[in-house]
């Protein structure tokens, strides 16, 4: 049996609709001045040891990143092309954790960027990133 997600926080809005891959990752939210997203830890996301699953972590990180970039495009889409993720602290099952991400640089073809996922202030994962701007 699968925990139920919680609802959306006020104001926020779903990333993605709940098909394909996408049914498993969230939901994911994304707050209205896109900044900040959420995601609350459900036990189809735990390990064995039942913790937060890395992969699930760094696809969260990739989710988060992604659509900052793709935010910043005004339109435009990107894809990720490369992603490095440090694994620095635990979440456990009903954790929401808290993502973040910072463009540090863009060119006309490529964006860089950093991230951050916490939990209670306290980082679990950081990560940096590079996204190619599609049709460039």
């Amino acid at each position: 049996m699968t925990t139920a997600a919680k609802p959306a926080p006020a104001g926020y809005t779903a990333v993605f609709g709940e098909t394909g891959f996408n049914k498993y990752v969230g939901p994911v939210w994304q707050s209205p001045d896109k900044t900040e997203f959420l995601f609350d830890v459900r036990d189809i996301h735990l390990n064995g040891g039942q913790t937060l699953h890395g992969g699930m972590a760094m696809a969260l990180a990739d989710i988060v990143m992604g659509r900052s970039v793709n935010d910043a495009l005004d339109g435009g889409r990107a894809m990720t092309i490369s992603l490095n993720c440090d694994l620095i602290g635990p979440a456990k099952l009903g954790d929401r954790i808290r993502g973040t991400a910072t463009i540090t640089r863009r060119t006309r073809s490529i964006v860089f960027i950093s991230g951050t996922l916490t939990v209670e202030d306290k980082p679990i994962l950081t990560a940096t990133g590079i996204w190619k701007i599609m049709g460039t």
